[in-house]
């Protein structure tokens, strides 16, 4: 399991900082897009706040449960 856990981090932590975010400003209404090219994952939103917290959150997370892992697996073999 501890190895699935470091796994999912990993590809959270890869894909959220190779997500790209633009935006179609001169369309009406604007749309504020994210993609996640690896993984083929892409979508748009009336909010610029949307694409940059996917992204961050993505990297965010995946850091979290790669710090938890290494955590985890030095106070186990301590």
């Amino acid at each position: 399991m501890k190895w699935v856990i470091l796994i999912a981090g990993v590809f959270l932590f890869f894909n959220g900082m190779f997500t790209r975010t633009y935006s179609f400003d001169n369309e009406s209404p604007a749309r504020h897009c994210y993609q996640m090219d690896y993984i083929g994952l892409y979508g748009c939103f009336g909010s610029p706040m949307m694409p940059a917290l996917i992204a961050w959150g993505a990297s965010l997370i995946g850091a979290g449960l790669i710090a938890w892992s290494v955590f985890r697996g030095r106070h186990k073999s301590a």
